[in-house]
């Protein structure tokens, strides 16, 4: 047993927040072929979140056996929010490691009311709900691009919250099958873990309208090149 990791057996979920990544890591965690990290959210990689860990080398994450393990596991949504956090794929890159990226999104609309809510504990938070930054953070064709730029789209998988709440071992027989793990591992049990939020602030009709027109060319970019079905989101392609 060592923290000596092959440069391919890292798997990375990269976001996007609120969209699932905590349940989707607790349930690949438990899987016998995978060593979760020390830390569920790192951010190791990223430059501007202050939530992260400070660790000199990336690998001591992880106390990774190879006879037993084929993936390191770690889930960082910062590393889907540029241009807040502009570097993350060439700062992956340029680390020498080459993990496999899985990307959960969800209706834009109601990411960014889940994200506007749970910051407001934060109390330093300023922004309003049709800011910049949580209207990038939903645009996922913005931040696949960044990725699609240093690393090989076979190498990126594309989940959808909706699935991973109502079918959540489908997503995780899709995952597997990305990652090549034993198909032995189910959890007996399983729960989406979103925190609830006690006031519960929501887009208006007009709010949704700037939305709507600020991602509707990403949302049919993520339809063409990705293949996602954005229309039940209600965006017309």
């Amino acid at each position: 047993m060592s923290n000596r990791i092959p440069r391919d057996a890292y798997a990375i979920i990269i976001g996007a927040m609120k969209c699932g990544t905590t349940s989707l890591y607790s349930y690949l965690k438990k899987h016998p072929e995978i060593c979760p990290a020390s830390v569920k959210e790192p951010e190791f990689f990223s430059e501007n979140q202050g939530h992260g860990v400070q660790v000199e080398n990336y690998r001591n994450l992880w106390t990774f056996d190879d006879t037993v393990h084929k993936y390191a596991l770690e889930a960082s949504t910062g590393y889907t929010k540029y241009p807040s956090e502009q570097n993350v794929p060439k700062n992956i890159l340029d680390y020498g490691i080459s993990p496999k990226f899985i990307y959960i999104i969800r209706n834009p609309f109601d990411r960014i009311s889940s994200h506007f809510n749970f910051m407001q504990k934060n109390k330093s938070w300023l922004l309003n709900i049709t800011d910049t930054h949580l209207i990038n953070t939903s645009n996922y064709f913005l931040q696949l691009e960044q990725y699609k730029r240093y690393f090989p789209l076979e190498d990126i998988l594309i989940l959808d919250f909706d699935e991973l709440r109502d079918n959540p071992a489908l997503v995780l027989k899709r995952t597997y099958g990305f990652l090549d793990l034993s198909h032995r591992y189910f959890p007996k049990k399983y729960k989406v873990k979103n925190i609830t939020e006690t006031k519960k602030h929501t887009l208006t009709d007009s709010d949704k309208e700037f939305v709507y027109n600020e991602l509707k060319d990403g949302m049919a970019n993520l339809y063409y090149t990705y293949g996602f079905e954005v229309r039940k989101w209600g965006f017309d392609i």
